[in-house]
């Protein structure tokens, strides 16, 4: 059972979670964070020091979150390595589908980097490489082939290629994109840098 501390700490992130997605870091303040969650300011600041450590909480709440849909706890089986990221990416296509404010916070730390902060930019940055780094320890140890690569591009590029598709599926994922489009998309993907195949034109 949580002691009070921490009851605290997870309702002051789950409410600076949603103002974060609707209205970004700097629309976002800590009067109205205090106020919607009972506490003086002097309770909020003795768990985050300021705002863009609480920033920081929920983004590494955001990324535990697809780090259990997309990262496997023990090893996959060899027979079930082909379906690994197609049936995981689907997870999270239908996860982020039921979850408005992670579709919105995922937008707007694209936007709070595009202007320009660079805290977040570096955060940004610093899960970016750590899902490649993840990523590649997992594909180097069911793909050996993948080692040096496929077509002219690195183990890392190729990562960083399906890291950047989902973000983009996630973002569109209910506005330009329906549910079954998005997942066809992914399963397209995946299967073709994988497993390749014939080119599409001569």
């Amino acid at each position: 059972m949580k002691d009070s501390g921490q009851d605290t700490k997870a309702l002051i992130i789950s409410i600076a979670r949603e103002h974060f997605a609707e209205k970004g870091f700097y629309g976002t303040s800590i009067d109205a964070l205090v106020k919607e969650a009972g506490l003086s300011k002097g309770a909020l600041y003795w768990h985050f020091p300021g705002k863009l450590d609480l920033y920081r909480a929920v983004i590494k709440e955001e990324v535990e979150r697809i780090r259990h849909i997309m990262v496997p706890e023990q090893p996959e089986k060899p027979e079930e390595r082909e379906g690994l990221f197609i049936a995981r990416g689907e997870q999270l296509i239908d996860a982020v589908m039921k979850d408005r404010l992670w579709r919105m916070f995922s937008v707007h730390m694209a936007l709070e980097s595009i202007r320009g902060n660079k805290e977040i930019q570096d955060l940004n940055r610093f899960i970016s490489l750590s899902f490649v780094e993840e990523f590649e320890s997992i594909l180097m140890r069911m793909y050996p082939s993948l080692k040096y690569g496929a077509g002219g591009l690195s183990l890392k590029e190729l990562i960083q290629i399906f890291e950047n598709f989902i973000a983009g599926l996630v973002s569109n994922v209910g506005t330009t994109l329906f549910v079954d489009e998005a997942k066809r998309s992914w399963k397209f993907l995946v299967t073709r840098v994988l497993k390749g195949g014939a080119p599409y034109a001569p």
